[in-house]
This record gives C-alpha cells, structure tokens and sequence, in this order.
C-alpha cells in the first residue's frame, strides 16, 4: 500500500525594497534568491525536462511576491551577482597572494557559484522568478498557495487586521498567478479558533497546522528550549486520538485542516538531529569580514566560531544523497507503520521554510533534489496535491497553537514585544476610525494618504519584526523598521484628520509612496 507524501514550501522575506543594501536591507532578498529560489527552480525544471514527476505545495508571501515582480529589484538583483563574482575573484587573488591555496579555491568555488546563478537566473528563468513559477504551476508540478499580506502573527490580530490581511494576501496572489488561491499557510502555523471562517468568507478550502494542534499532547522538547520553566507559554494539550496521517475537516465547515509530520519536519528542522548540523556542512554563521563569503564547515554542533575547520565542498556533497537517502527510506517506514496501524494511503506531510534550502542549509537545495528523485522512484511512495484530496468526513478540533517555540504564542507575544502590539492594536484603531469618519473624502490626495495609511499599518504588523526582536536577532534592525512604519502612519493619519494637505507633505508622501509600495493596486474603498 502506498503513503502520500505531500511536501510544503512556504516562501517569505519581508519588505526591503528600497529599505537600504547591506547588512539587512535587499541584501536580505538578493541572498535568498541567489541561495535558494533561482537554484530550487532551475532543479525543478531540470527534474521535470527529465521526467521525475514531482509535486510540491509552494507558497509566496505577498510581500515577496511584490518585491520579486519589480523590475527594479530583477535589474538589481544581477547587479548583486556580479559584485559577488567580483568580491570572490579578489578574494581567490588574495589568497593567492598569501599561499593560501585552500581558502583560493573556495574564493573560486564561489566565483563560479555566483557566475552560474547569473546564467540561471537570465537564461533558465528568464530574468523572472514568478514567471517561471507560473509556467510550473501550470505544468502540475507546483501547487500554489498564499498567506497573510505581511506575513502577520494572525492569533493576535484584532478582527479588521485580520480581513485586510487574507484579503489582500489573496488578491496579491491573483495578481501575480492570475487563479484565486484554494490553499492558505497560516504564518508560523498560528492557529485560532474563527480563524477559518475568516478563510471560508474569502473563498479557501484548505490550510496548515502543526502537529500537537490536531493530535495534542506537547511539541518536542527542543521546539520548547528556553520555555521549560513557564509552563503556561509551552503547548500541553490533551490527546485527541488524532493523527496527522489523515486530513480533517473543522467541525462541520467546508474547510480542510493539514498537520504536518513531527518526524518527517523534525528530521530536518531540528538543531540537535537534523541533516543541516551535519559536521561536513557549511557553517551559516561564520563569514569572512572582507566579502561577507563563509569559508568555514559546522565542524562540531556547539564548537565556537573560531574552531570552525574549512569547508570542503566535495565532501560535503558527498553526504547529500546519503542523507536524502536516509530521508527517503524514513518516509517508506513511517509510511509502513502508519499503514499497520490501520491508515489507509496515509498521508505524511512536511512544512518547512523554503530559504531553509539553500540560504540556510547551503546544501540544502542539492538535498532536495536527491530527496524528489527517490520518492519517484520508490513504489510505496507518491506525490500528493492537497487539492487531490477529497473534502474529509471526519472532523478535528484544532487546538490554539503554532510552529513556534513552546508551541503557542511566546515567540511574537513575549515580555519583549508586549510594547509593540499596544502599538499594532493602537495602530489599527486609528486606522479603522480614519476610515470611518474621513473615508468619504474622494478627493485624489486623501485617498493616497489613506491608502498609504493601510499600506504602513500592514507593515506594522509584519511578524518579522516581532520575531527579531524577541529572538535578538538584528534587533536594532527589527526595532527600526517597526518605528519608521509608525511615525510614517501617525504623520499620516494627523494629516488625514486635518484635512490640510500641504505641499511639503505632499513631497513627503511621494518618497513615502516610492519606499513603501507594497500593494501599489490598493484601493481603500473595497
């Protein structure tokens, strides 16, 4: 008896267009699609060109999905490119200078890397990242699905928030896909109760969960590392005799409920046990100060940086298919088990992040690879769409939880980031009086102004920003942008409520208008 394996992909950077270059501005974008997107698709059109039949749940947060349409960041993101060569072939020269002939031949290693992803990306794809998506898509070989607009933490979100955020998260989608999207991935797995109907009301049959949402009990206990001793922010919940192995319907509503896999997410999320931690893989966290490129492996999981041993790719690609292997044969036995079990054609479903592969793991995309040529191959296993799946008889009732640390909320609702959502829900109150009481006026520059109101407002209410903050990661960064979004609404809304619209602010909202033009189809008045 076969499983059903359905792999999803969720896709998201937030907005950094026109948000500075380096470190954390469309440096950000630029090394996911340089690390991970144009090469992810480049195998996937070398699979299908070969025959390997795959099929893979792929989704795009608007906000990504806006930067990658433009024009300017395409002509931009080859600029990028070549300064990597450039930056590599000074390197090797160093290198060379110094006798250093291992640290010249990664230097090189990564001049051809760069140089092969400009090829790629111009002539394999086209210069056009969703176009090649698009053409996947339509091939059968990709089924896509949308998210929040700016991939807000939906559970904390107050009712208004939450319309405008699957709202145009769904017509962002349609605009670069040109199909309404079935499918909806829940940012961080963050499930409420309500929150389908939210989904039904815009026309979504399907989305996402985490495994204790659907079976209960906890997360594993690395996924609660740091939260052991406040029981209250750790997800402990009653079993339910559920299983992921199935989907589900929620309660009597037209709506399909996935959990994803423990075992077969765990297998390569996980820091303790996961492929990526491998002492052969490359290091993500040590670079060299001069380009920025990273020339070291893991060497050992909790060895500090400067013990870091030199990467050796050809070793490192040595274990890949091993690993993919070792994967492969784990999704057969879970299959096998499920199946004694008493699951018929069970399903095993993984989520991951798709920047994981590549920009995260470097070998990520490699891995991947290998992993799709053995499901093909093997008997016992096939592909799944979740469209392919029939509306569930049975029902689940889905517990309040996420993909998060602890398994709830902590990660975006913490003592660190308590201050922030006063702001958001303040945010949103004032925007939803604006609307109320100024929305009428249809002169051209009120509308512009309330347009941009709500196009800060749901940057705002990013998750990315919550995130970094409480994880400490680019803190000064996440703290900027979230502020900046801010004043830009306050100023905003003041002149919104004046209804004096002067020149100098006129001139204000223009540069406003070209750094923060997400949504550039928004109309207020829907």
């Amino acid at each position: 008896m076969r499983s059903n394996i359905m792999l999803v992909l969720h896709s998201h950077i937030p907005y950094v267009k026109h948000q500075g270059r380096w470190p954390f501005g469309e440096t950000w974008l630029f090394e996911a699609m340089a690390e991970t997107y144009v090469p992810f698709l480049t195998t996937l059109l070398r699979l299908k060109k070969e025959n390997v039949q795959t099929r893979l749940v792929l989704g795009f947060s608007p906000t990504l999905l806006e930067q990658l349409g433009s024009d300017y960041i395409r002509r931009e993101f080859v600029e990028y490119l070549k300064e990597r060569e450039k930056a590599a072939m000074e390197e090797e020269r160093i290198f060379l200078a110094q006798s250093n002939q291992a640290m010249a031949d990664l230097a090189a290693y990564y001049y051809r890397f760069y140089r092969n992803i400009r090829k790629e990306f111009l002539v394999e794809l086209d210069g056009n990242i969703i176009e090649a998506v698009n053409a996947l898509n339509d091939d059968g070989y990709l089924e896509l699905v949308t998210t929040a607009v700016s991939h807000a933490y939906l559970p904390l979100l107050d009712q208004s928030s939450l319309e405008h955020q699957v709202y145009w998260g769904k017509k962002i989608f349609e605009k670069y896909f040109h199909q309404e999207p079935q499918g909806f991935w829940l940012p961080e797995c963050g499930y409420f109760s309500g929150v389908e109907d939210i989904l039904i009301k815009h026309g979504f049959t399907y989305f996402f969960v985490d495994s204790h949402a659907v079976e209960g009990g906890r997360p594993p206990a690395e996924f609660s590392f740091g939260a052991e001793e406040e029981a209250d922010i750790v997800a402990d919940f009653d079993h339910t005799g559920l299983s992921t192995y199935r989907a589900y319907r929620i309660q009597d509503k037209p709506i399909t409920v996935f959990g994803r896999n423990a075992m077969v997410s765990h297998q390569v999320w996980s820091a303790d046990y996961g492929y990526p931690g491998d002492a052969a893989y490359r290091e993500f966290h040590k670079e060299s100060p001069r380009s920025g490129l990273k020339y070291w492996r893991v060497t050992d999981r909790n060895s500090p940086l400067d013990q870091k041993i030199l990467y050796d790719p050809a070793r490192a690609a040595s274990l890949v298919k091993h690993h993919a292997t070792h994967f492969v044969n784990s999704l057969a036995a879970t299959g096998r088990e499920a199946v004694n079990l008493g699951y018929h054609e069970p399903l095993i479903i993984g989520c991951y992040d798709t920047e994981l592969f590549g920009h995260w793991w470097w070998e990520g995309v490699a891995w991947l690879e290998e992993v799709l040529r053995g499901i093909h191959s093997t008997p016992e296993l096939s592909f799944i769409l979740p469209s392919r799946v029939s509306m569930p008889d049975e029902e689940a009732q889905v517990f309040e939880s996420s993909w998060g640390m602890g398994g709830k909320h902590y990660v975006w609702d913490n003592q660190e980031t308590g201050w922030m959502w006063d702001i958001i829900c303040q945010a949103s109150k004032e925007y939803q009086d604006i609307k109320r009481n100024y929305g009428a006026d249809s002169s051209e520059i009120s509308l512009r102004a309330q347009a941009q109101a709500l196009r800060e407002l749901i940057l705002i209410e990013s998750s990315d920003w919550l995130f970094m903050v409480s994880n400490n990661l680019t803190r000064d960064y996440a703290m900027k942008r979230f502020f900046e979004h801010y004043a830009k609404f306050l100023r905003i809304t003041s002149v919104i409520r004046e209804g004096s619209y002067s020149d100098n602010f006129i001139q204000w909202l223009e540069k406003v208008e070209f750094e923060d033009n997400i949504l550039e189809d928004l109309n207020t008045r829907r």
